[in-house]
């Protein structure tokens, strides 16, 4: 069921005024970022791929990812991407400027809140290939030690058709708050000294995952009118593609971020990578409509969650007359 909301004024903004009938201040929380490291052959419960291309900038072939968190006042921020060796020793990179990634120091976009989106052909050309992942440390300002947090792991790998099969992107732009979360509403960015220039700036967000986006099944609407002698007549009819994203052995510690904050966003958009996929999905916008209970196991962390989606531009409507 839809339900369609006409204002009455022509200048009343109906998204902003449902939005703030009732609201409260958001939660200032440190986005949850993930646990130990394993690497195991061929998935393993704690890696996550990620693809660069040396030889093509083209966006599909190029992962990227996004690392945000909010402190404290007078909070010392300190982002480090570390390499991974095969014998397991570490080589650290502190990030500080835009050389592998779009870097946003602690009150760049907001007050109070660091961010970094890491680009991982930035990543490969500087640093090589193979084992990451990432670490934020936030001191107060004695200076104590508050938060110190490990990143999921990441195998960096090049891209190929063949690599990248079994994988979807997930990708989108969050704005707004949630209450008890992140609260993303004063996101500004502009050219540093000039505040004129500041523009709200939704966040970007992105990941990939093992596992299917595909269309699963279409729905029918039909708008009908009584007629005088109580014929029902139709007037116009629309298809909606519904879509399921099949998620395979996904942790709990990537669900429900996943679940509870990103795929809320206003603009998302999912990748399929899957070589023998029924059709191919490039960016397609999608709007979250249910989720089916996810399968569990007691003997790991992993869970295999469906999601339904519908396509986000319902254009498809033949209208009678």
């Amino acid at each position: 069921m839809s339900i369609k909301i006409f204002p009455a004024a022509p200048n009343l903004n109906t998204a902003e005024h449902f939005a703030t009938i009732e609201q409260v201040t958001a939660t200032k929380g440190l986005v949850e970022l993930g646990s130990e490291c394993c690497f195991c052959v061929p998935n393993c419960d704690w890696v996550l791929p990620a693809f660069a291309d040396l030889t093509d900038t083209d966006d599909r072939k190029n992962d990227k990812r996004d690392f945000l968190v909010r402190v404290a006042s007078n909070s010392t921020v300190v982002g480090t991407l570390i390499k991974i060796a095969p014998d397991d020793t570490e080589t650290n990179t502190i990030i500080t400027d835009s050389t592998y990634g779009q870097f946003f120091d602690t009150g760049v976009l907001d007050d109070n809140v660091w961010g970094f989106v890491l680009d991982w052909r930035l990543v490969a050309s500087g640093l090589g290939f193979g084992k990451y992942k990432f670490n934020i440390t936030v001191n107060n300002q004695t200076p104590t030690e508050t938060f110190n947090e490990d990143s999921v792991c990441f195998q960096l790998m090049p891209f190929t058709c063949v690599s990248a099969h079994r994988t979807v992107r997930i990708e989108t732009l969050q704005s707004g708050y949630f209450e008890d979360g992140f609260d993303y509403t004063n996101f500004a960015f502009g050219i540093p000294g000039f505040p004129d220039t500041r523009r709200p700036f939704p966040w970007p967000q992105q990941i990939r995952l093992w596992g299917r986006f595909h269309r699963s099944e279409f729905e029918l609407e039909v708008d009908n009118i009584v007629s005088q002698d109580r014929g029902e007549e139709q007037v116009q009819s629309r298809t909606v593609k519904v879509y399921t994203l099949q998620l395979d052995t996904i942790e709990t510690k990537l669900s429900n971020p996943l679940i509870r904050d990103m795929l809320q966003a206003p603009d998302v958009r999912i990748s399929d990578y899957n070589i023998n996929n029924i059709e191919e999905y490039t960016s397609t916008r999608v709007t979250m409509t249910e989720i089916n209970s996810p399968v569990t196991f007691t003997m790991n962390k992993n869970e295999f969650i469906d999601i339904q989606f519908t396509e986000f531009f319902k254009a498809n409507v033949h209208r009678y007359r």
